[in-house]
């Protein structure tokens, strides 16, 4: 789903883009370091905020789609943070909900081949950010950030492409990286 930004284009001039790719860069900033955190609840909170600015540099591109599955993701995200406190955050049926949430509000947005990237976007967040270990969170991640690098690539959004294809190599270097310091007690 998409809606008419022209307006909005035409009033801001080129502070528009401005704006738009500002917001995109700090959206950017936030979702590649996250992978590099060690601790989980840390990966979650900045992925979190990485998913507010998001949320408004789709709806400034007028993308509804991918603005909802980002939405919903913080949303998902914002419990799973709360994972240690709420037991039922991370229960088999809160995942299911997630991923039947996600998956409706795509497809009801959906008007396009293009559309289904958000959808799998989401369903490998609601994955990635349930597991308990960062390791396994990162390797769902891996997944979910290739899914809106699709998104983005098939769409040309500059800003959301490299993005994208730097959280898709921050949770590959992630995995390196703690790869080791995981597999040792502490």
């Amino acid at each position: 789903m998409h809606i008419e930004i022209d307006g909005l284009v035409t009033a801001l001039g080129v502070g528009y883009y401005l704006l738009v790719y500002g917001i995109g860069i700090v959206a950017m900033t936030l979702s590649v370091i996250s992978f590099q955190f060690k601790k989980r609840v840390s990966i979650i909170l900045s992925n979190f905020f990485g998913q507010m600015s998001w949320i408004a540099y789709f709806l400034l591109q007028g993308d509804v789609t991918s603005a909802i599955a980002c939405l919903l993701s913080a949303i998902m995200l914002a419990v799973f943070s709360k994972s240690d406190q709420w037991k039922w955050a991370t229960h088999p049926i809160t995942i299911v909900v997630f991923i039947v949430l996600i998956s409706g509000f795509s497809l009801l947005s959906f008007q396009g081949w293009t559309d289904v990237f958000p959808l799998l976007a989401g369903v490998f967040a609601v994955i990635a950010n349930s597991r308990k270990s960062e390791r396994s969170l990162r390797i769902f991640s891996f997944f979910w950030s290739f899914f809106w690098l699709m998104n983005s690539a098939f769409k040309f959004y500059p800003v959301a492409l490299a993005n994208d294809s730097l959280c898709t190599i921050s949770t590959v270097v992630a995995l390196i990286r703690y790869r080791k310091s995981e597999n040792k007690p502490e």
